[in-house]
């Protein structure tokens, strides 16, 4: 599961990342050091029109979570299985149709020990942007459109810390995830084998077990206070 992660981006670096062209500049990209559910988010996907018909690639604000603020029972869906995103009759259609890539510096996941949980961030090891495999939905009676984050199973190294994480897009990737046509098998291929790293598992502050927490601080390595068993 991917519940909550950092979104701190500048404007060039994804210019660059996503070869976004200058009249889709990017909206202003405020932080999110401690991104949760509800929130809205900087995703890249392909929006219509382009010379020939051709799309192109563009930045949007789009809220975390499918069916958030709608009629449908219970909470919004903020993560799909990468196993069943394509059987699924909540996800289908955005998988076939509607893909999307979410730029992250790192996401958290926890352990417990005894009554604490304690939080640990999980990012690249050279600092890099990473690219979420996520699905999209629009407004259709929600506040605004939406997205969800595909997760698959861990990488091996991650998984004494959880045994799931999001699915990693690649940069040689890109193309195939955001290409309506591209077949449903290697779909489903990307999502499910995440790139090896190496990442960074960060021990940092029990602050980050709050979302009112959205600080750069609460970043910073705490080895000092758990080491993982």
């Amino acid at each position: 599961m991917c519940a909550r992660f950092t979104q701190e981006l500048a404007r060039q670096a994804v210019r660059d990342l996503y070869r976004i062209i200058a009249e889709d500049d990017p909206p202003p990209l405020l932080p999110r050091y401690n991104g949760a559910p509800t929130q809205d988010f900087a995703v890249c996907r392909n929006a219509a029109g382009g010379a020939g018909g051709a799309p192109r690639r563009e930045i949007a604000r789009l809220g975390w979570g499918i069916g958030r603020g709608t009629r449908r029972s219970g909470p919004p869906h903020i993560n799909a299985r990468a196993e069943s995103v394509h059987r699924r009759e909540a996800f289908a259609d955005a998988f076939r149709a509607r893909r999307c890539l979410v730029p992250a510096n790192g996401w958290f996941e926890w352990i417990r020990a005894g009554k604490q949980r304690l939080p640990y961030f999980l990012a690249p090891e050279d600092g890099g942007l990473l690219s979420f495999a996520g699905i999209w939905e629009p407004a259709a009676g929600a506040p605004s459109e939406s997205f969800a984050i595909l997760t698959t199973a861990a990488l091996p190294v991650l998984r004494r810390i959880h045994d799931r994480q999001p699915a990693i897009v690649p940069p040689a990737a890109f193309d195939d995830w955001l290409d309506p046509a591209t077949p449903e098998a290697r779909l489903l291929e990307l999502a499910r084998e995440p790139p090896a790293g190496p990442y960074e598992i960060r021990p940092v502050s029990v602050r980050a077990n709050s979302v009112a927490n959205d600080d750069p601080d609460i970043l910073n390595p705490r080895p000092e206070l758990f080491a993982p068993g």
